[in-house]
């Protein structure tokens, strides 16, 4: 194997073990933005209510806010660590989240909050958005989380170079 074969390798096998690892992060970091929603429905459960409520209840459109919060934050953190020459990309993507992500989530979440009864659309539209945020989550915030890993914590890189513990 040549040099250049042996470098590109390293570079992509450090890739994906920054990626793989920023997917677990997140995923941890999702778990406890849904945990009070998992208390939410176990509570109404066991007061007899459907499992479902939870989607019209306003802690999903909250839920939402978060996710999108987070990923913005995911993705700064991962552009301020490679200190792109342009910043065009990363202020594209952050809009695009506040705009057709963070903003719908707190509108929805004021009318939830606001409204009585709740319209079915209403229901409909912070199920979606929430789901949104999960993948946007992911989509961008892995990407970003990977990034400063990569660029910005060398804990990872440490952590390969550590004899083997006996």
């Amino acid at each position: 194997m040549d040099k250049e074969t042996f470098i590109v390798g390293n570079v992509d096998d450090t890739h994906q073990t920054h990626r793989k690892a920023a997917f677990y992060a997140l995923l941890g970091d999702l778990l406890f933005i849904i945990l009070p929603l998992v208390v939410i429905s176990i509570v109404d459960v066991s007061v007899g209510k459907s499992l479902f409520v939870i989607i019209q209840s306003p802690e999903l459109s909250f839920g939402s806010a978060v996710l999108f919060g987070q990923t913005i934050i995911k993705v700064v953190s991962g552009f301020a660590h490679t200190k792109p020459t342009g910043a065009e990309q990363p202020v594209f993507i952050i809009a695009l989240i506040i705009v057709f992500g963070l903003v719908p989530s707190l509108v929805v979440l004021a009318l939830l909050l606001s409204i009585s009864p709740i319209p079915n659309g209403l229901v409909l539209a912070q199920a979606g958005i929430f789901v949104l945020g999960v993948i946007t989550f992911f989509f961008f915030g892995v990407d970003g989380h990977a990034l400063s890993l990569r660029y910005g914590g060398r804990q990872l890189d440490r952590l390969a170079v550590l004899p083997p513990s006996k």
